[in-house]
């Protein structure tokens, strides 16, 4: 597999993991839930490291 499959496999398996950690969830839910915020967060470190 290149290194770009790889790269697009990894933002794929990240962004679908950002919409699972906040589906159902309302924006002030999401503002109280440091927990979200954190695996959120993580998730687009990964699609930013990726892009790269």
């Amino acid at each position: 597999m290149s290194r770009d499959s790889a790269s697009l496999l990894d933002i794929a398996g990240a962004a679908q993991l950002i919409l699972a950690f906040a589906q159902g969830l309302e924006k002030t839910e999401l503002a109280a839930n440091l927990e979200k915020q954190s695996a959120i967060l993580y998730q687009i470190v990964i699609i930013g490291e990726a892009v790269k």
